[in-house]
């Protein structure tokens, strides 16, 4: 993915932030059981899914959005 062309801190509003937030939230919450599902799976791929959903937890922490993180990310 290419670096975005704007500081989220700074060029979007608070609205705008919140708005992003809480799809992410939604898709985070949307996917957790899929993740549950797989996490058994050792392929590149599952494992790519992983680490992808890994950082989308960890953004929304960062932004204020408390989400139980599924056990199968870890910490």
């Amino acid at each position: 993915m290419e670096q975005p062309a704007l500081d989220p801190q700074n060029d979007l509003s608070l609205r705008e932030l919140r708005a992003v937030a809480d799809a992410a939230a939604w898709y985070a919450k949307y996917h957790e059981r899929m993740i549950a599902e797989h996490a058994d799976d050792d392929s590149a791929v599952a494992v790519a899914r992983r680490e992808h959903f890994a950082d989308l937890y960890s953004a929304l922490s960062k932004l204020g959005v408390r989400l139980r993180r599924p056990d199968v990310l870890g910490t």
